[in-house]
């Protein structure tokens, strides 16, 4: 997984649950418990596009390249 990857949320108390998204960046540190940003292009119910995932909450889709 790297910045500009598809990704599918598999969080199923996540809003975009099963939707797809694209990694914005992530954290190297392992201190942080949810390193991954994802950009989405619907917003939530607050109006944001983004959220902050751990990589097991994350499904790699393949590239369409």
């Amino acid at each position: 997984m790297k910045k500009g990857s598809k990704v599918r949320v598999l969080r199923e108390q996540s809003y975009w649950y099963r939707q797809q998204g694209t990694v914005v960046s992530i954290e190297k540190s392992d201190v942080i418990r949810y390193p991954v940003v994802v950009r989405f292009e619907s917003v939530n119910y607050g109006g944001t596009n983004t959220n902050n995932f751990a990589e097991f909450e994350l499904e790699l889709l393949p590239d369409e390249s």
